[in-house]
């Protein structure tokens, strides 16, 4: 269906009690994704294991998916002017809402709630993440923005998205979205009071390493 995402999921567990949503960053594809389940994952949390593909494949690159283009009428995203920004918001809204009907169907399949799902995502991935959890009206258990940035423009959260747990961190060697795109998320975090731990990794590049997976870890511990 065109409203609905799909993607591989894993899970050790026949009735799990917990739900990670897991979204690529761009160029990526969710059969690639999903194998960071295993490292992430403990047993203890009963989790079920779910990476999605963005709707949109990348012009020239059949297996990598895009959740929205990074240039609009040939201005980058971070260039862009009111018209453009506004194209970009409209294509990001419809994809949230696509993750957001997948997600509902999986958990009422898994006989779980909202705040049961835990959504993570690296680069544009970490971007929808946060875009997923601002308009939601219920609380996700947290989410997590992994070498990312938030581009949204003078738009305040919502109260239920205020008690949301956040997980942000960065490569200070990161020469993709470089560091300045981590201060400008902390700046904003902190300006609509969102409940957030921030971590800066000094000697990652642009990836989800070890201790990124390990500090991701401890923070699904202090919110299942």
């Amino acid at each position: 269906m065109d409203n609905l995402l799909t993607g591989p999921s894993i899970s050790k567990h026949d009735h799990p009690k917990k739900l990670m949503i897991m979204l690529h960053g761009y160029g990526d594809n969710a059969a690639n994704f999903i194998h960071l389940a295993e490292p992430l994952d403990l047993d203890n949390w009963e989790m079920h294991y779910v990476a999605l593909n963005a709707p949109s494949i990348m012009p020239g690159n059949p297996m990598g998916y895009q959740w929205f283009d990074l240039y609009v009428n040939g201005i980058y995203i971070s260039d862009l002017g009111e018209k453009e920004y506004n194209l970009i918001k409209k294509i990001i809204s419809d994809n949230v809402a696509k993750i957001t009907n997948t997600i509902s169907l999986i958990l009422e399949n898994l006989k779980l709630e909202m705040k049961d799902c835990f959504v993570m995502g690296f680069s544009q991935g970490g971007i929808m993440a946060f875009e997923l959890g601002r308009s939601l009206t219920k609380s996700l258990g947290g989410i997590g923005i992994i070498s990312s940035r938030i581009i949204k423009k003078n738009e305040k959260p919502n109260r239920i998205f205020q008690q949301t747990p956040i997980f942000i961190s960065h490569g200070g060697q990161d020469d993709v979205l470089p560091i300045s795109n981590f201060n400008q998320s902390l700046e904003i975090l902190n300006k609509n009071n969102l409940n957030f731990e921030s971590h800066l990794i000094e000697k990652d590049t642009h990836t989800i390493s070890p201790n990124t997976i390990k500090l991701f870890q401890e923070f699904i511990k202090k919110n299942i």
